[in-house]
């Protein structure tokens, strides 16, 4: 016979269980980073030696005035429900005021990039948390900004019933 384990120590048991996977979910989170500042890095590196580069020409290019270009990669690997909870967050950061949809999928980038993911293609990803705002917009969670047939970019914010 199994003996009964009481609530305070069943309490006590799942307390301990959640914090040893946000201590797993952080330290990943840390690698993670660590490998997105040594990437930066050599990012930083290159960027200087063709900087470097372009000051031995003898045509003198003033390379504060070259303006940056985004790339059309984009490497974010994300769990099940993920890419729900990050848009609600995105939006809840923004305490109502209505975000663009570049906005959103910018800071999921950010949030959530992955140097372990396939280089993927931006259109892919833009086109999967586009369907996720339609998707969370007939679910009742957010507000369109926007007419759905504009061409113009998506205005979007949380609903009434959930911005608290």
């Amino acid at each position: 016979m199994v003996p009964k384990i009481p609530s305070s120590l069943k309490w006590l048991i799942d307390k301990r269980a959640r914090l040893d996977a946000e201590i797993k979910k952080t330290q990943a989170s840390l690698t993670s980073a660590k490998q997105l500042i040594e990437e930066l890095s050599k990012l930083e590196d290159d960027l200087a030696a063709i900087d470097r580069t372009l000051g031995l020409h003898e045509i003198k290019i003033e390379v504060e005035h070259i303006h940056p270009v985004r790339s059309h990669y984009v490497r974010v690997n994300l769990p099940r429900g993920e890419l729900t909870r990050s848009i609600l967050l995105c939006l809840r950061l923004r305490e109502g005021a209505p975000a663009r949809m570049g906005e959103i999928v910018s800071f999921i980038e950010a949030r959530h990039g992955d140097l372990n993911a396939l280089v993927g293609n931006r259109a892919v990803f833009h086109r999967s948390v586009h369907n996720r705002l339609k998707a969370l917009f007939r679910e009742g969670r957010l507000k369109r900004h926007h007419p759905p047939s504009s061409n113009k970019e998506g205005l979007w914010s949380l609903a009434d019933d959930y911005l608290g």
